[in-house]
């Protein structure tokens, strides 16, 4: 690793930290981090460079910046596997502002970004993507229907996945409606935003922000994953955690009539169920497959609470439906 940063960067290793769970090292009192590239092509991360260049370049001193190499590229081997390196922020502590304030403060400048994005743009695409992702979990459960289910896990799968093609197509309804009944307000542009917002996306005392986890996309995309992982967690019970964030990210940038729609649209989509099923195909271990059933389990055992979070998720932020003209999903609210 050394040699390879040394050769790739020009730079040196003086001490090591585990950094976003990345292997980290500081140089001349500069934190730098090394993010391993899986996935990504070498078209987006020049996109993802342009917008962390120029969120930095316009103020936001919490971003992280993807650093070349000596000789232009963006991407080298280290640690055997392709790589992207980043250089931190300054370790400024950040102030009380809460994350609702910040993420807020971050769509808004990400609004403004000038140049095209074409590889990281999901703007307009949900329910296309929504709709591929359905087809193609509902092939693989007709399969395994077809074949019998193997194991526990597969029996759970094949039994209640009826009930989330409902509330896919009811999260696809929602948005095919909203697009055709509200009009986008300038609040509704493409934004930089996060493949998946969590708390625990930027870090905590100092808001570092990584852009190798960013998409362009509608700033809702943010604000229902946070929300979700909230609910997942069970914060809307514990402190209203959701309320706060939603009136803090208000104050600085209130939501419009299509926004709380769209909101609402990925809230009902059932993420959580599709990440499941294909984790569970994805991983080899006996103990991560066993931690994913455990997850599927909770997940179908949760669902009725789940319906009564959706069905009262506007009263819990404080939202009047009737003024903004947010429907109702009918079977939800009964």
């Amino acid at each position: 690793m050394k040699e390879a940063l040394y050769e790739n960067y020009n730079l040196r290793i003086d001490k090591t930290i585990n950094f976003f769970g990345f292997e980290g090292f500081f140089y001349r009192n500069i934190l730098y981090c090394i993010v391993p590239n899986s996935n990504l092509e070498l078209e987006e991360i020049f996109e993802l460079k342009q917008m962390s260049d120029y969120l930095i370049q316009n103020g936001d001193i919490r971003v992280a910046s993807i650093l070349p190499t000596t000789s232009g590229q963006l991407i080298s081997t280290i640690n055997e596997q392709n790589s992207i390196v980043v250089r931190c922020p300054v370790h400024d502590r950040r102030t009380s502002e809460s994350i609702g304030k910040e993420l807020a403060r971050f769509h808004k400048k990400g609004r403004s970004f000038p140049y095209r994005v074409t590889r990281l743009s999901r703007i307009g695409q949900w329910k296309y993507l929504w709709e591929k992702r359905l087809d193609q979990m509902e092939m693989f459960w007709k399969e395994k229907v077809r074949q019998h289910p193997e194991n526990s896990f597969e029996r759970l799968f094949v039994e209640a996945f009826p009930y989330y093609i409902g509330l896919t197509e009811n999260a696809i309804q929602y948005l095919v409606d909203t697009e055709l009944d509200e009009y986008p307000a300038p609040i509704d542009s493409a934004t930089i935003c996060h493949h998946r917002f969590t708390e625990m996306t930027w870090d905590k005392n100092y808001f570092f922000k990584l852009p190798t986890d960013w998409v362009y996309d509608h700033y809702t995309r943010d604000i229902a994953e946070y929300i979700r992982d909230q609910h997942s967690i069970g914060e809307t019970k514990i402190n209203n955690q959701i309320y706060h964030f939603m009136n803090d990210y208000e104050r600085v940038s209130p939501l419009s009539p299509f926004s709380w729609r769209l909101l609402y649209a990925r809230l009902l989509f059932p993420l959580h169920f599709f990440e499941c099923i294909e984790g569970y195909y994805l991983v080899s271990s006996e103990e991560k497959m066993k931690r994913e059933e455990q997850r599927l389990t909770t997940i179908i055992n949760d669902s009725s609470d789940h319906e009564r979070f959706l069905s009262n998720f506007f009263n819990q932020v404080g939202v009047q439906k009737r003024k903004l003209n947010l429907p109702d999903v009918s079977w939800l609210a009964r």
